[in-house]
């Protein structure tokens, strides 16, 4: 029998559902096991405690990048990184931009005060959420542009960069603020109805955005 995949994190986690998609977009059967952030199973596995890990067969990952990319090297399927040098640069550039600069924002400074308010009486903190929308919307300006009447980042077929992206956008869609700034951008919209329409991305949606 073919040694097992399984993927270990809680799907509500952006970089976990990167992880899941890219198996999914490259056929791989696997298993999704919940496992809490810093809880003893994970250090045993990651011993910087975050999500995702990764197990196939005696293999054991972490860190999304080298997990996915591993992913799309050892399984047959579509391949996700692009054979041409230039554009797996650019790949690896918005790998990058999403891993230093648009999780920061568009999660851990806009997102999670929503989830974990810290403003008085338990409310979000608007000035926090203020300030990060003013960033925010220049980020999209600037993935907007990147786009180009696309459907993929890179070129004509979907890559990583894609799929690093892809889970925080779906969050930052259902938020106020960034539901309105999606919207005013075309280009956006044009990537978002393709991906929506996907079954890796179907497949992978968080429990609580199941219809």
């Amino acid at each position: 029998m073919p040694e097992e995949v399984i993927v270990y994190g809680d799907q509500r986690s952006t970089y976990v559902r990167t992880v899941l998609m890219a198996c999914e977009e490259k056929g791989v059967a696997y298993q999704s096991q919940r496992m809490v952030p810093h809880s003893e199973e994970l250090m045993a596995l990651n011993p910087f405690g975050k999500i995702p890990a990764f197990r196939h067969g005696e293999l054991v990952l972490h860190e999304t990048s080298a997990i996915t990319r591993y992913l799309d090297e050892a399984f047959q399927g579509p391949p996700l990184q692009p054979a041409d040098i230039v554009a797996r640069a650019h790949m690896n550039q918005w790998i990058s931009s999403v891993e230093d600069y648009i999780y920061e924002w568009m999660v851990r400074r806009y997102l999670l005060q929503y989830l974990f308010p810290s403003g008085e009486d338990g409310t979000p903190d608007r000035s926090t959420i203020d300030a990060s929308t003013e960033v925010i919307q220049k980020q999209l300006a600037v993935i907007d542009a990147a786009y180009g009447g696309r459907q993929f980042l890179i070129g004509e077929s979907q890559t990583l960069a894609d799929l690093f992206l892809l889970p925080i956008l779906s969050y930052l869609k259902e938020m106020p603020e960034g539901s309105r700034m999606m919207a005013e951008l075309p280009n956006i919209g044009i990537a978002w109805s393709a991906a929506a329409g996907r079954d890796s991305f179907k497949r992978t949606a968080p429990v609580w955005e199941r219809r």
